[in-house]
């Protein structure tokens, strides 16, 4: 009887094993919106490969929650539920029998609307003792962050964004709309929404240069709301939408939000796809950008005096992306100054280490206009000249420049 229950159980599994049958899934085919959140192994589901496929070998286990937008959605649904596991069955099909009638197509999955990032103050420090926050999901009462801010409590802006890029970055979900931001109670009873808006920014600035205002803010120059981790830089829309926090953003000049800032973001993704990097990016601000008073007087720019009328978010003088590969411990600082209305030899001025873009191959993949004011100066430098001035990073070692 031994024996034959032994035999039985060898010959279910040689059936039921399904050896070679996969699921694959692609990043720009099989993944709609509203997307769920998508958990792999206990992380956020990330691709297997450089071109954005995912996959499953037959029986591999994907969670999916719509978890805060209501229950999963799917023609196949038998039984809702905000929550639930599903297992590859071949292709693009995956099955659970308690919620679903039959095996489903991936690309079928749907929430009611999507779902809500939030932010986790923790307990770890960066630079001169500021708070990290957490920005990602929480699904079964389990934690899942899609990256970390930096962020100055006193002064309510970013430091720095980190995360990851890979070479499946290149190769993010496309037609995600673009959410609200939102500030998730981290400024207090700083209204940050409001002094975004065209009316808000107008007045702050306004305060501080007086009828040269009609000068600096226009239909074609304002401050927008400026990325640190790009929406773009995930591959996945619940990584997309968690871009859109306050702590991921500082007031940035339109022209160059739109202009080299945005051009270098393509470019470093496409630049990390083709030779295969892993790499990780400290994207932060530094400084406070100027502008002329009518007295012809330089003033810092704020958008905002605190109760005890201290000035909070600073209009930052500089963005930067920190570009570094763990591996072979190689990589490059990007800067762009964030005012167009300095002249050439002013903006020169300002750049405080040697500029090894212009002029070298090396950098023939940036298709940026460094000496364009309207879509931002920018230079770039070893990370090591870019600590002596900045020294908002971790330490970490430098064995070489990332080109």
């Amino acid at each position: 009887m031994i024996i034959f229950q032994k035999l039985y159980m060898l010959i279910f599994c040689a059936f039921t094993a399904q050896p070679g049958i996969k699921c694959r899934l692609n990043t720009r085919i099989h993944f709609g919106e509203p997307l769920p959140i998508i958990i792999r192994n206990g992380r956020l589901l990330e691709p297997d490969d450089s071109f954005g496929n995912v996959e499953l070998t037959f029986g591999e286990e994907l969670v999916l929650s719509c978890e805060g937008s209501g229950s999963l959605i799917h023609p196949n649904t038998i039984n809702n539920a905000a929550t639930y596991t599903l297992r590859c069955e071949g292709g693009d099909n995956f099955r659970n029998d308690e919620h679903l009638n039959a095996p489903s197509s991936f690309n079928l999955f749907r929430c009611p609307y999507s779902p809500n990032h939030i932010s986790r103050k923790t307990e770890r420090k960066c630079y001169e003792g500021n708070t990290f926050i957490e920005i990602g999901y929480r699904v079964d009462n389990s934690f899942y962050p899609v990256y970390e801010t930096c962020f100055n409590e006193d002064a309510f802006h970013p430091v720095y964004s980190k995360y990851t890029q890979r070479p499946y970055n290149a190769h993010y979900q496309t037609r995600v709309d673009r959410p609200f931001f939102i500030s998730d109670g981290l400024f207090g009873l700083i209204p940050v929404e409001t002094l975004f808006s065209p009316r808000g920014q107008t007045a702050a600035v306004a305060e501080l240069v007086g009828p040269m205002i009609d000068r600096y803010i226009s239909k074609t120059e304002f401050l927008s709301r400026g990325h640190l981790a790009a929406k773009t830089d995930f591959v996945y829309a619940f990584g997309e939408r968690a871009t859109f926090h306050y702590v991921n953003c500082a007031p940035q000049w339109v022209g160059f939000n739109g202009g080299n800032w945005n051009t270098l973001e393509v470019d470093l993704r496409n630049h990390i796809h083709l030779f295969g990097l892993h790499t990780t990016v400290y994207t932060g601000v530094y400084g406070v950008t100027q502008l002329s008073n009518q007295l012809g007087r330089k003033v810092d720019v704020y958008l905002y005096s605190d109760e005890n009328n201290n000035p909070v978010i600073p209009v930052p003088l500089y963005f930067y992306k920190i570009v570094y590969d763990p591996e072979s411990k190689r990589g490059t600082a990007f800067i762009g100054i964030n005012n167009p209305y300095y002249e050439p030899d002013e903006a020169r001025q300002l750049f405080f280490c040697e500029d090894l873009c212009r002029g070298d191959e090396r950098f023939s993949w940036l298709s940026w206009h460094p000496d364009n004011p309207h879509e931002g100066y920018t230079f770039c430098c070893t990370i090591p000249s870019f600590r002596e001035t900045i020294r908002h990073l971790p330490y970490f070692e430098i064995k070489g420049l990332l080109t």
